[in-house]
């Protein structure tokens, strides 16, 4: 996200939500400030069942809590020390 993104984001969602696919929005710490509006975009919409919603972001203090509380939540930590980490990237 970022690079004025957001609208093509938006449209994305609601045809995703209508059709059933699956979106994915990277980096949504770039945009803090349109979350309220991604998250007033998901409660309007009617979900088809398949549809699902994949938002990657890096902590962020200000990040709304109603979108924490309402996903899945997975965590992805790099190994500890350099070789490991080199290891998982090749």
């Amino acid at each position: 996200m970022g690079g004025n993104q957001n609208n093509l984001a938006i449209e994305m969602l609601k045809s995703a939500a209508i059709k059933g696919d699956w979106l994915c929005l990277k980096n949504i710490h770039l945009v803090n400030s349109w979350l309220p509006i991604l998250e007033k975009e998901l409660k309007s919409l009617e979900l088809h069942e398949k549809f699902r919603l994949w938002l990657t972001t890096e902590p962020h203090i200000n990040f709304p809590a109603i979108l924490l509380e309402t996903c899945f939540k997975v965590t992805y930590e790099a190994p500890p020390g350099i070789k490991k980490n080199m290891l998982r990237i090749f």
